[in-house]
């Protein structure tokens, strides 16, 4: 039988096949009344389709975007969906139509969990998807080429019956015949709430989508049996790393448990990490009981233990972290948990044999701060209730952590805990200076990021203010009301010099830990995320350590710390800024010379600096503890003059702010020594003391200061041989170096400053002790 002949018979079947079964009609649409807003309603982006020639037209901005209308229908079984699609272009991977014929969401830009036909794509094809969640997954590879023409219209047909066989239809040009593209068996979605359109688009092809003859006819999805609701079954008990074993079965497994108060049956329920799906038998789970799954070759080592079930096709999980998705036969996610190798909290545990176990069950929400290392003596407690088990309520609300602009129309906000499935409505954002905007929605299924979506672009190197309100956290906590705002702007691609490398403590005291200071030199909002830092020798890059995997926005203008424990900086180092400070891995910096590489997430180096302990003061008798500073952001990274010890007077490093050396670019200071007040009274006075304040136009000075009295005899020894910043100031009581008080009277400060290239400056000012009168 030919194609042509092939392709009729399947139409006379399968019409012939629908007038028999009992067909529940849920729409039909030729849009012959002139609008799409009633019998039946269209909604999602309404401002950007109009009726015109009697068809559904895309009409929207010329620029590149997304737009959709969705409408509510619940055929899946015994269905079929027909309908007309034009576009008047040669389609692309930028320029595709999606039919949606089942969405549980009737938002088709986010998160969802249906099926569509897709008309164009990279293979110029028509083929059917399964969507799940952000997944898509082609189940009919439809003919490649069929749609690579100069225009498109095509008619579409998609019968899905009672035993969940799907088959994709096409007649390309209308010429009244239906090709098939081919037929699959597929029930992972198994109901539907809505049928819709969906248009990707560049700005020269945003009016030329057309749609007609919309028949959607089938029964609705019945559900006999006791669903699950979302957190009637958790994940308590993850063991991603089961070598080297304590006691425990060295294989992998999970745990989950049943919160409910119903028998729940686990039948085509699957577990996922993203990367594979794991389809669980015909066993059910009694309320509060534990069940364990391992995978099918493991199920063996695990034959004492209570209650466990093998499967196949068990998801691999990373020791570093995972994110693990339970969900319902009807595709319902039940619970899912995004775990970090940071939930142990115990350095030990985490290399191995021992399992992560959830607290308090009853706060299936609180992922990092509800989850821990397992503290039975075997390593974990798999089918029976966790070792740390306790009530740990979560009473407080989300907070804002970040907020990052990742085009000039786009913001992403990240929050510190997972959010409750809801939408977001437009009106709790409030950005300022004020931005429209026009849609905020979940951007992936970890439910912390939220995509904001503006109708109007930002300006470059302005700062923004976004605040969130009436969000709720996963446990329906509101948000908190002093953490719920953040500043944000268009970020910019780094140029070389851009970022400078400021500060180096490579030489740490003996409970010490090395650091990098940072500083944004440029007018620049520039966006961290995935740079690194290296070492170098002979133009070879090597040690590479990833700053951050988040967004992390530097300021002009701005310092930033980067070291393995700010903690321990933060103490030895008492002037430091701790809000300027980000915990990340160092390359190797040695005590005596090292090289430190700064690189963009593009592989751009920013700025590198070969280092020696030669670049110190040699003044200084002990180098463990003294940073070394910049001098100027200007002076080339590797100039040897362009490097200085930190201050005595800053405690010997400045991590997050000005450093101690930092020669003002662009202006002179004025090298001179001053005294305020000149006269002062000690103990009684107002002031009672005296400063001496030094302001050079560099740093690194050497000083020798000294207060005589009208005789010339030395009183007072204010400093010997201290290094100084390019100003600061000492102060003196009036008081004697033998602890006696100066006599009232006539007395004058000596400050001798030199540096190593042996140029010396002496400065003599007067100071006067008054009586009282």
């Amino acid at each position: 039988m030919t194609k042509f002949l092939w392709a009729l018979a399947i139409t006379i079947v399968s019409s012939t096949t629908l007038a028999f079964h009992p067909a529940f009609a849920q729409f039909s649409d030729d849009f012959s009344d002139g609008d799409f807003v009633s019998n039946p309603e269209w909604v999602g982006s309404p401002l950007r389709f109009v009726v015109a020639s009697g068809r559904l037209q895309l009409q929207a901005p010329a620029e590149a975007a997304q737009s959709f209308l969705s409408v509510n229908s619940t055929a899946i079984n015994n269905a079929s969906w027909e309908f007309l699609s034009a576009m008047d272009f040669n389609p692309s991977g930028s320029n595709y139509t999606r039919i949606y014929l089942t969405s549980d969401q009737a938002d088709l830009s986010g998160p969802l969990n249906g099926y569509y036909v897709l008309i164009g794509g990279t293979s110029d094809e028509m083929s059917l998807f399964r969507q799940t969640g952000l997944t898509h997954t082609k189940i009919i590879d439809g003919t490649d080429g069929r749609v690579n023409l100069p225009s498109v219209e095509v008619r579409i047909k998609v019968i899905r019956d009672a035993n969940d066989n799907w088959e994709l239809y096409s007649d390309v040009g209308l010429t009244g015949t239906y090709f098939q593209e081919g037929n699959v068996n597929d029930a992972l979605h198994p109901s539907s709430q809505y049928f819709g359109i969906y248009c990707s688009y560049t700005s020269t092809r945003s009016d030329k989508f057309s749609f007609d003859d919309f028949v959607v006819v089938g029964d609705p999805f019945v559900d006999n049996s006791i669903r699950a609701r979302k957190k009637d079954v958790i994940l308590t008990e993850i063991f991603p790393d089961p070598s080297p074993n304590v006691e425990l079965p060295e294989a992998e497994f999970l745990e989950i448990f049943n919160r409910s108060s119903n028998e729940l049956n686990l039948n085509n329920w699957s577990i996922s990490d993203g990367a594979s799906i794991s389809k669980l038998p015909n066993q059910t789970i009694s309320p509060g009981e534990y069940l364990v799954i391992v995978p099918s070759s493991s199920q063996g080592l695990f034959s004492s233990y209570y209650n466990v079930m093998g499967v196949s096709n068990f998801p691999s999980l990373n020791n570093a972290g995972d994110r693990i998705v339970v969900k319902s036969a009807e595709g319902t996610t039940i619970d899912s948990v995004q775990y970090s190798s940071l939930w142990y909290k115990d350095s030990e545990k985490e290399n191995g044999g021992w399992s992560l176990e959830l607290i308090d069950p009853n706060n299936p929400c609180g992922e990092e701060e509800n989850w821990i290392a397992s503290e039975d003596e075997s390593g974990g407690t798999p089918g029976r209730q966790n070792s740390v088990y306790a009530n740990k309520p979560d009473i407080t609300g989300p907070s804002l952590n970040s907020a990052v602009a990742n085009s000039p129309t786009t913001i992403l906000l990240q929050f510190d805990e997972k959010l409750a499935w809801e939408d977001v409505a437009v009106s709790s954002i409030f950005i300022e200076p004020s931005l429209t905007v026009s849609r905020v929605g979940f951007s992936d299924g970890s439910l912390r990021n939220l995509e904001v979506t503006l109708d109007e672009s930002m300006q470059m190197s302005l700062l923004y203010k976004i605040t969130v309100n009436a969000v709720r956290d996963c446990n329906l906590n509101l948000i908190n009301a002093n953490r719920n705002s953040q500043y944000f702007a268009v970020t910019e691609e780094a140029d070389s010099m851009d970022i400078v490398i400021n500060e180096i403590l490579f030489n740490p005291q003996p409970t010490g830990v090395d650091f990098v200071e940072l500083h944004n030199s440029s007018k620049k909002y520039i966006n961290l995320n995935n740079w690194t830092t290296a070492n170098r020798e002979d133009h070879s890059i090597f040690n590479e350590r990833i700053l951050t995997d988040h967004d992390v926005l530097l300021k002009p203008d701005s310092y930033l710390v980067l070291t393995s424990n700010p903690d321990v900086v933060i103490g030895q180092y008492p002037n430091s800024q701790i809000d300027n400070f980000l915990k990340a891995d160092l390359p190797s910096l040695p005590d005596n010379e090292g090289s430190i590489v700064l690189i963009t997430d593009s592989g751009k180096i920013i700025d590198a600096v070969v280092y020696s302990d030669d670049l110190h003061s040699p003044l200084i008798k002990d180098e463990e503890g003294v940073s070394l500073e910049r001098v100027s952001f200007m002076t080339p990274s590797n100039d040897p003059q362009n490097w200085k010890s930190a201050s005595t007077t800053e405690h010997y490093a400045t991590p997050g702010y000005l450093n101690s050396n930092a020669r003002p670019e662009n202006s002179v200071a004025s090298n001179s020594i001053n005294v305020d007040p000149e006269i002062f009274q000690p103990v009684y006075g107002h002031p009672n003391f005296t400063q001496i304040h030094y302001h050079f136009d560099q740093g690194g000075f050497v000083a020798n200061a000294k207060i005589f009295d009208a005789q010339g005899r030395p009183v007072k020894t204010l400093a010997n041989n201290d290094v100084l910043g390019t100003e600061g100031f000492y102060r003196w009581d009036g008081d004697r170096d033998d602890g006696g008080k100066g006599r009232i009277g006539y007395y004058f400060v000596w400050f001798e400053v030199f540096d190593l290239a042996g140029e010396v400056r002496t400065f003599r000012r007067r100071i006067v002790i008054a009586g009282q009168f």
